[in-house]
């Protein structure tokens, strides 16, 4: 017995929207991770050089003012607001839901990819993968409000092309027409 083409289309394209959400939340996650990377550099590199540099020009003066003190105050007053900053920016909150979306569409998309096989090899939907689709279906419906609101489509399309070229529509079984 052959399933619709739509039921078909149904489960492949939750199958290979639960992927696009999975690369795309894993890109979220790098994203932030690079961030905090980045500020934690910036705070090491400022902590310590601020020292080193303005006693290296602690004497010199310019216009008649030692750049040294003005150096060591810059430097260090701008680490301190950097590092109060950085708390408030909630980039390891970020990181923290990014992740566990992350991981919740990983676990989906595996568990709709294998029934999607089990769909191509048996040719047909049966009432067992309606059952494991619609259950899949209700805890994607958990991550939802979790999600980004707001996606840039130039990033949003540059996964959709890598999940279509990583499972094309003709990998799939469609009845003939």
């Amino acid at each position: 017995m052959s399933a619709p083409k739509a039921a078909l289309v149904r489960h492949y394209d939750e199958f290979r929207d639960c992927e696009l959400s999975k690369e795309y939340y894993s890109y979220r996650s790098e994203m932030i991770r690079r961030r905090l990377k980045y500020i934690d550099m910036f705070l090491a590199l400022f902590a310590g050089t601020s020292a080193v540099l303005s006693f290296s020009l602690w004497d010199v003066t310019v216009l008649g003012f030692q750049i040294g003190q003005l150096a060591l105050g810059m430097l260090v007053g701008l680490a301190i607001i950097v590092g109060i900053a950085k708390p408030y920016l909630k980039l390891e909150d970020a990181l923290e839901k990014a992740a566990s979306i992350q991981g919740g569409y990983a676990s989906l998309a595996h568990m709709h990819k294998d029934n999607v096989n089990r769909i191509v090899e048996s040719k047909d939907v049966d009432q067992d993968a309606e059952t494991i689709f619609q259950t899949l279906r209700s805890f994607r419906g958990m991550l939802h409000p979790n999600e980004d609101a707001n996606i840039d489509p130039a990033v949003k399309k540059r996964f959709f092309d890598k999940v279509n070229q990583r499972y094309p529509k003709d990998k799939f079984y469609y009845p003939p027409e």
